[in-house]
């Protein structure tokens, strides 16, 4: 006995009623243009819509059984549990995208850090630099103003000795000239002689 449960019997049973009715509007379709008309045209209009029917009801039969063997449940199926598995997957992707994500936010986070130690430390050592140069500058500028201080007295003094010495021989020009003017003829023989004896007594 042919069960009639579930989707596919329910779908046999209105393929079976449509065919049903098809036959009855087919017979009533018959019966009704035998009385009037009676004639082989009439009977070729009848045969006409019987065989459209008969295909009709072939076509609709074939599609049933196309779909039963096609198995289009199982296509569904199948198609919602790849669009399932496609959904997985993109929730996969989107963990380790996330994940990715994170990690890369992670370590641009440790790279602000470490970029802001190496900006402290080279303020620090610009910092540092900068003492040494300055104190570097001041020490060269001490040792300059020790050189112009020895350069200057070192000229000083030796504009006093060329000056000492100028005046000295100004001093001994001057000398000279008032002896030249003061001494006499008497005054000049009397000092040779005296030199004279000097140099004896030295012998």
């Amino acid at each position: 006995m042919i069960s009639l449960k579930g989707r596919k019997g329910k779908s046999a049973l209105i393929v079976v009623c449509i065919l049903i009715g098809l036959v009855l509007l087919c017979g009533l379709a018959y019966a009704s243009g035998g009385g009037e008309h009676g004639g082989a045209h009439d009977n070729g209009k009848v045969f006409d819509l019987l065989k459209r029917t008969i295909n009709f009801a072939l076509l609709v039969i074939i599609l049933v059984v196309v779909v039963k063997k096609a198995r289009l449940g199982d296509f569904f199926s199948n198609r919602i549990d790849e669009i399932k598995k496609k959904f997985d997957e993109l929730n996969a992707e989107k963990d380790t995208s996330e994940g990715r994500f994170q990690e890369l936010e992670k370590k641009l986070k440790e790279f602000e850090v470490k970029k802001q130690e190496i900006i402290e430390q080279f303020k620090a050592d610009g910092a540092a630099e900068k003492e040494k140069i300055v104190a570097e500058a001041k020490e060269r500028a001490n040792q300059i103003l020790v050189q112009a201080d020895l350069t200057i007295e070192r000229e000083i003094k030796s504009a006093r000795d060329r000056l000492r010495q100028e005046v000295v021989d100004i001093a001994a020009q001057k000398a000279q000239e008032i002896i030249e003017r003061e001494i006499k003829d008497c005054d000049q023989d009397h000092l040779v002689n005296e030199f004279i004896e000097s140099v004896e007594k030295l012998h």
